[in-house]
């Protein structure tokens, strides 16, 4: 049976050459590890953990805002696996988001750009609307909520399977204050059609990228 497996691989997936073993990847992407004895395994995933950014003293958070303009870069903040995706597909189950700051004449808005990998994400998910929003966990055991102010439709991409949600809501002082204050843990995303909890990939977005809209 191994055998079998082995040659599936082997017929299937890239091979390359390690110290004492052959190093396969299969069509899904995982990768195998064939020894001498003619044992194999998965290779392990090692997490490299990123340097996290330092959070300003609350005095320092304290002072009077004064907002400057510009547009920082798009991030990935949130990315993973859909609760409801994953009951169809193994592969094709996760959901992400890239955060935008731009500010402008004192409004500070935040872009965030939804992608679903179903080719039809309306199906579950519905709309992002008025009554749509983030709940982020904080690391200082607190929670903010960030609201939708207007509906947005999805866009569906049929061929390359997933749909994507452009939307953007309004950070008031008191929500930058608090963003600066504390990692994101947790996000409990409510879509119109239903809510959904999702993992931070990147826990110190608001505190390293606020900072840089603040005179």
């Amino acid at each position: 049976m191994k055998n079998i497996l082995i040659l599936s691989i082997l017929l299937l997936g890239t091979i390359s050459q390690t110290n004492a073993q052959l190093k396969l990847r299969t069509p899904e992407g995982k990768i195998v590890l064939l020894f001498d004895n003619g044992t194999w395994k998965y290779e392990e995933i090692k997490n490299v953990e990123k340097p996290v950014a330092q959070i300003k003293s609350a005095e320092e958070i304290a002072k009077p805002l004064v907002i400057i303009d510009t547009e920082l870069e798009s991030q990935t903040v949130i990315k993973g696996i859909s609760e409801k995706l994953n009951k169809f597909s193994d592969t094709n189950n996760q959901v992400k988001a890239d955060f935008q700051i731009i500010s402008i004449e004192g409004k500070v808005i935040l872009k965030t750009n939804w992608k679903i990998m179903d080719a039809e994400g309306f199906r579950f998910f519905g709309f992002i609307t008025k009554k749509s929003k983030m709940l982020f966990s904080l690391s200082n055991g607190e929670s903010i909520e960030l609201q939708y102010a207007e509906d947005f439709e999805p866009k569906e991409y049929p061929k390359y399977k997933f749909t994507t949600f452009a939307a953007e809501l309004e950070l008031n002082e008191d929500q930058i204050r608090k963003l600066q204050n504390a990692y994101l843990e947790k996000v409990e995303m409510y879509w119109s059609r239903r809510t959904e909890s999702y993992e931070i990939f990147n826990p110190d977005y608001f505190v390293k990228e606020l900072p840089k809209i603040i005179k």
